[in-house]
């Protein structure tokens, strides 16, 4: 089957209760969802840009818990990932914005993260390799796809996603030379705002290339977060539709660096991991356990016709435990 074309986002999100009636469209959320969500429970907000092309890889995040604030970057060149992070108690020195269009960023003594609502990164962190430097633009966007949905334990969830943004830019090591992301270079994004579960675990793909035939590419799927409406978007030449996602998990469970795999009746990729990062992250009452392989998706898509067309893309798959 074809995937299927997103309506456009409503003029304002009404009707928002505390069951959260689903939905998912495509557009630019405009408006503050916690102003018009229910108000129970803890809310968290936060933003993650990356973009990669056939030369190297790179990608950032601020995600605001309330109590603390995590920053964090990686840039893989080669087979080489090299990865910042840093906590930010009460959140100082870092902020995401209410609204997609906001962008996002944190900064401390002598690194920063800026974040923009279009897919921009600008990076300027010390790591173990060295000072590392990044700079990101995008050259043409997508029409982003945007989920409201309620949460398996009654929480609920709002989400911006893009992906298949044309990018330029280069990341740069130390005193060694800019590598440049590659001629073909895209990018992928996700802004998110919610009161989610208590315990809240996830599985994550995004990522952004092309086809063979030379068409622009995106992918945003997930499984675990959601309970009533999903985020599996696939974006052909800046057209966000929605997908029917059956599988996204490693091929090893017990190698979660490893490769992954995703697909659904008539398409697959294959993830084969360059590089990972992973963290294991416990403040207090808080956890984050997470891994992330960063590297190529290689496979095939359904397009706008149904027509199954093989595609590759750079992009991030992620395996995550939080109890916030």
């Amino acid at each position: 089957m074809p995937p299927t074309p997103l309506p456009p986002l409503p003029p304002r999100l009404r009707g928002i209760d505390p069951h959260l009636p689903a939905g998912r469209w495509a557009g630019w959320l405009g408006e503050d969802p916690t102003a018009v969500g229910p108000r129970s429970g803890r809310h968290r907000r936060w933003s993650y840009v990356a973009a990669g092309g056939e030369q190297a890889s790179v990608g950032a995040a601020v995600v605001d818990l309330g109590v603390v604030a995590v920053c964090f970057a990686w840039v893989l060149i080669g087979a080489r990932t090299i990865t910042f992070d840093r906590r930010l108690p009460l959140g100082r020195g870092a902020w995401v914005a209410p609204t997609p269009d906001g962008g996002a960023g944190a900064h401390g003594r002598g690194w920063q993260v800026a974040l923009a609502a279009d897919g921009g990164i600008e990076l300027d962190v010390p790591t173990a390799g060295g000072r590392l430097r990044a700079s990101v633009h995008t050259l043409r966007d997508v029409t982003p796809a945007v989920v409201v949905t309620s949460t398996p334990d009654g929480g609920w969830n709002a989400t911006q996603k893009a992906a298949g943004s044309d990018a330029e830019g280069w990341v740069r090591l130390g005193d060694g030379p800019r590598s440049a992301l590659g001629p073909t270079a895209s990018g992928w994004r996700d802004w998110t705002s919610g009161r989610q579960d208590r315990t809240t675990t996830w599985r994550w793909a995004a990522g952004g290339g092309r086809s063979a035939d030379g068409r622009r590419v995106g992918l945003n799927a997930s499984t675990g977060m959601n309970a009533a409406t999903g985020e599996d978007v696939v974006w052909w030449d800046g057209v966000p539709m929605g997908l029917d996602l059956a599988h996204l998990r490693p091929v090893d469970e017990l190698a979660l660096e490893g490769a992954w795999e995703l697909g659904g009746e008539g398409f697959s990729l294959h993830v084969d991991p360059a590089g990972s990062r992973a963290e294991d992250l416990r403040i207090g009452p808080l956890t984050s356990r997470y891994v992330q392989p960063i590297g190529r998706f290689e496979g095939t898509l359904p397009d706008a016709h149904g027509e199954v067309v093989p595609v590759w893309l750079a992009g991030v798959t992620e395996d995550h435990l939080a109890v916030w």
